[in-house]
């Protein structure tokens, strides 16, 4: 492992080997603390092949020990400094280190040293002897049964093995490893180690806690993590919460691999998981501590619905599935699963009987290696060689990934005075498994004080959360404590809570609480603290993810903490800490309104203003702001575009250019990028991510999915989340000009007042789902404006057609209308009026916007409607069938004929949206078509206008003829079949 590692600082001095909450070590850095460790170590004589004790709280300084203890030739041993002070000196008698890491323990005789992280930190000049591949590299001190842990030791092969096929099979996965375990766990090792092997990053998070979601997943974001590890029991939760948050998925968008291990793995969360988020492989791991880590591994495939298995074993690695008098079963059959290979550790430290126990000899040609590890895992291996598992057999659970010996607790526990039986055992009864302790006592030991003995004896995760107290423990004939007697006291009412429960009247947030405490807890239990009814810490993250759900308010488990009964948490709903006070905002639109922490990079220069990355350059609007970016600049253009490739991206965009006739002399500045909008990091490779984040100075957004007809549900990946990743983009690296366009309609009811400012998040929402999810994008870009990126929101009215081409928006509602009424030949009667703005005046606006040398509006907004309307009525004169103008007939009767023409497929897109018969008196298009100049502002966008030289407040009959003629000399020869306000375009 030193050599691996010695290699790394080699070739990437400079690199950034970790990211901490406090700042960042390269290669060079870790290095030479690593060297002053070793050292210091060295000097008060530590030598190859002794055991160095870490009681550490600094996760950095616990690398650095780490590393530093390797090079001296000496194994490192991880403690807990929460570990009750008389379990660590009980481990550290078992242990006798050669010397300590960290602050001194209670009750030692061994040398402390620290860790010297300073600037001036230089190690002395020292030889140590290198590490050997049989060497013992580190510990882990494991649950046992007899009531002591027991202390694993693991060697350099082992590790060296596991990592050299990781990097094999997933070295281009994992630029960036995100510590996801606590550092008293194994898994930890691979995600501090692993990457330090091979020039990668380490990420250790700025969190409370694994169950910090919110934490890990703007960790995740910030710092671009490729791979990361969880516990079953944790991704579970965390799939729940992404299905519940969706706006939150982008935080994922850098992931690439996720590893699953620890306990057996549920198909339905790790499918869910990757229908989210199609491009992040996952894979399950087995292996146990006695053996570097993991041992068998298996990418999970759509196949894998109903189990998912083992796996394989890793190169170097073997599996043998033997019966109780070590036969090897058949293929199909169940045995217990051992391992053989370079992957077996050293045995327990200091306990030669447990070793043998379970270091067993090898008896088998063809099995490399002189021993056999018992892993006491049952297993069966499928007909294509996968192995499967299926359980235990002993008294070892998994609880939230660790591995608990039932057999070590109640050892304990038996000696506390007044007890006279105990008994350990796993509640599944709840949403999530908890430790249950059965005792029977003399005297008054009750639930607290057994409670207390315990925690002063065991580590965190191994105190049972509940303790029932019986009169004596039910016994079989065999004079064993007789478990499923003991479990039919599982949903039993703890003593002290009020049977059924209080009075909380019907529907009352109280009574919907106590509903789901008895999901989560397995039996119903009131006004009594959570925690002391058996609530663990991933029961309360359970019980903040069910919360979030059934009221709409943002809790973490940590809040559950301070408020951990039922009327406590009632106030926390009530209260909604986390969502506006304002009544009139869905709380899912509130949620999706939030925007995280952008980080602090620093303001794109002016005099280096980089690229403009255009979205939406394949639309009509598009287009048009793609021909005014390349005829009023100089700077190059890249076109994210859907396609399956970069040259189909290009070729979409060559054509629209040419059927627009715009950018001919400029073909040189614009290039086209295959991606998508609604995917996470825009559906991009890490590299091409990275390259905008450096080379991108603007961001235009003309893209999203315009569809009125389509629910928020249905839009939210295109238009909110897509627009929260371009948010992500601006503050990338450096923060990007962002230019966004949006719609009048974001106001609750058409004609109300609308400002050239950002809506307040209390304001009301529109109706429509459309509107709702312009309502939510213009929310996430006041935010990140007031974070500081350069950001200019663009409202929209009805866009018309080209003022010189007459080239109109086949998806426009206006446009559907006009050329139904040419394909019916008959017009009806309408009173409204329509706004009307031409697409070469806003696409022009859109371009000046871009300039980063032009200031953004004060506001934030600006309201593009020309100050010219026109009346639909006046519209529809002007078509022509044959040169004779259309009969005008009622809007029942239009109804009627277009009805009778459904066939059509386009007739039918209208149909859609048009309002059906009403009262004669009420006007049949006001639901369909408005004028967004009444109640709107456009004060700013009256002055950028005009000082661009634009045509702006004057007649549109010209442009309005020219558009007619158009449509009616083309409508008959349309071969394409326009999609009523149902596209996308990027």
């Amino acid at each position: 492992m030193v050599d691996l590692v010695d290699d790394a600082v080699r070739r990437h001095p400079d690199a950034v080997a970790v990211v901490h909450p406090a700042g960042a070590l390269t290669y060079r850095d870790v290095d030479r603390l690593a060297d002053v460790v070793a050292a210091d170590l060295l000097a008060r004589g530590t030598r190859r092949g002794d055991f160095v004790a870490l009681l550490l709280d600094d996760r950095v300084e616990q690398l650095v020990a780490m590393l530093g203890t390797m090079r001296s030739g000496a194994a490192f041993v991880p403690f807990d400094r929460a570990w009750p002070a008389q379990r660590q000196q009980r481990m550290l008698h078992d242990l006798a280190p050669r010397a300590v890491v960290g602050t001194p323990p209670p009750a030692t005789d061994r040398p402390v040293i620290g860790v010297r992280a300073g600037p001036d930190a230089v190690a002395a000049p020292v030889v140590a002897a290198r590490p050997r591949p049989d060497d013992p590299i580190y510990a882990f001190f494991t649950s046992g049964s007899t009531g002591l842990p027991k202390c694993a030791v693991n060697l350099h092969r082992g590790l060296v093995n596991r990592f050299l096929s990781m990097t094999e099979r997933f070295a281009a996965d994992g630029a960036v490893v995100l510590q996801n375990s606590a550092h008293t766990f194994d898994s930890s090792i691979w995600q501090l180690l692993w990457p330090l092997t091979r020039g990668a990053t380490v990420v250790i998070p700025d969190r409370t806690g694994i169950l910090d979601f919110d934490a890990t997943l703007t960790q995740i974001h910030r710092h671009r993590v490729t791979m990361t590890d969880f516990v079953p029991s944790i991704f579970d939760l965390l799939v729940e919460r992404l299905r519940s948050r969706p706006q939150d998925r982008h935080l994922l968008a850098s992931m690439r691999q996720v590893f699953i291990g620890g306990e057996a793995a549920k198909p339905p969360a790790v499918q869910a998981f990757r229908r989210m988020f199609p491009d992040v492989r996952v894979t399950n791991t087995y292996g146990p501590t006695e053996a570097s880590i993991g041992s068998v591994f298996h990418a999970v495939g759509d196949d894998d619905r109903q189990v998912i298995p083992l796996g394989l074993p890793l190169p170097n690695t073997s599996v043998l599935l033997l019966d109780e008098h070590g036969a090897p079963t058949p293929r199909g059959e169940v045995g217990q699963i051992h391992l053989a290979g370079l992957c077996l550790g050293a045995g327990y430290h200091g306990d030669t009987d447990r070793t043998r126990q379970v270091f067993v000899p090898n008896r088998y040609a063809g099995v490399p290696g002189d021993l056999l590890y018992r892993t006491g895992d049952f297993g069966w291996v499928r007909d294509d060689g996968l192995l499967m598992f299926t359980g235990r057999r002993d008294a070892q659970v998994q609880i939230a990934g660790v591995r608990v010996d039932l057999g070590e607790i109640e050892c304990t526990l038996v000696t506390a005075p007044g007890l006279r039986q105990v008994t350990v055992l796993v509640d599944e009864t709840g949403a999530t498994p908890a430790l249950v302790c059965f005792y029977s006592a003399d005297g008054e030991v009750g639930e607290e004080t057994l409670r207390e003995y315990a925690r002063a004896g065991l580590p965190g995760e191994l105190v049972p959360g509940r303790f029932v107290r019986l009169d004596s423990l039910p016994l079989l004939a065999n004079g064993k404590v007789d478990q499923q007697r003991l479990r039919e006291h599982l949903t039993d009412v703890p003593p002290g809570t009020d049977g059924p429960g209080p009075a909380y009247p019907p529907g009352s947030v109280e009574a919907r609480i106590a509903q789901i405490w008895s999901r989560v807890l397995g039996f119903g239990a009131y006004d009594e603290d959570f925690y002391c009814l058996g609530g663990t810490s991933l029961g309360a993250a359970r019980l903040a993810v069910d919360l979030e759900r059934t009221f709409g308010v943002w809790l973490a488990a940590r809040d559950l903490v301070r408020a951990s009964t039922i009327p406590a948490q009632a106030d926390l709903v009530r209260g909604g800490p986390s969502l506006p006070t304002s009544t009139t905002v869905a709380p899912e639109l509130a949620r999706d309104a939030r925007l995280g922490d952008l980080g602090t990079a620093p303001l794109r220069p002016a005099e280096d203003p980089g690229t403009v990355l255009l979205l939406g350059a394949t639309g009509f609007v598009g287009a048009q702001v793609l021909a005014a970016l390349l005829a009023h600049g100089d700077r190059p253009v890249v076109c994210l575009v859907r396609a399956a490739d970069d040259g189909a991206a290009s070729r979409r965009v060559a054509d629209v250019l040419a059927a627009t006739g715009g950018g001919s002399a400029a073909a040189h500045r614009w290039t086209a990028l295959a991606g998508d909008l609604a995917r996470p990091q825009l559906g991009l490779s890490g590299d091409d991510w990275r390259r905008l984040s450096r080379e991108v100075g603007t961001i235009v957004d003309s893209a999203g999915r315009v569809d009125t007809l389509r629910d928020y549900l249905d839009l939210r990946d295109t238009n909110v989340h897509g627009l929260r990743t371009l948010v992500d983009l601006a503050g990338t690296q450096v923060r990007k000009r962002l230019v966004t366009l949006s719609t009048t309609t974001v106001r609750s009811t058409p004609g109300t007042p609308l400002a050239e400012a950002f809506l307040a998040l209390t304001s009301a929402p529109p109706v429509d789902g459309y509107s709702q999810s312009k309502w939510v994008a213009e929310q996430l870009v006041r935010g990140a404006a007031a974070q500081g990126v350069p950001a200019a929101v663009v409202r929209l009215g009805e866009v018309a057609a080209h003022s010189r081409t007459g080239h109109a928006n086949p998806r426009s509602t206006v446009t559907m209308i006009l050329r139904l009424c040419l394909r019916l030949g008959v017009r009806p009667s309408t009173r409204l009026r329509v706004d009307w703005t031409p697409v070469d005046v806003v696409a022009r606006m859109v371009a000046a916007l871009a300039d980063p040398h032009r200031r953004t509006p004060a506001e934030g907004v600006l309201n593009v409607v020309a100050p010219a309307s026109v009346a639909v009525a006046d519209l529809l004169a002007r078509l022509r069938v044959e040169d004779r103008p259309l009969p005008e007939i009622s809007y029942d009767e239009f109804l009627d004929r277009a009805a009778d023409a459904v066939g059509d497929d386009e007739v039918a897109r209208c149909l859609a949206v048009l309002r059906p018969r009403t009262a004669a008196e009420a006007e049949p298009l006001a639901e369909v078509v408005h004028d967004a100049l009444v109640g709107t502002e456009t004060p700013r966008a009256t002055r950028l206008a005009r000082g661009l030289g634009l045509d702006w407040g004057t007649s549109r009959d010209r442009e309005i003829d020219v558009m007619i003629d158009r449509l009616n000399r083309t409508y008959h020869a349309a071969v394409g079949r326009p999609h009523l306000s149902s596209g996308t375009a990027q």
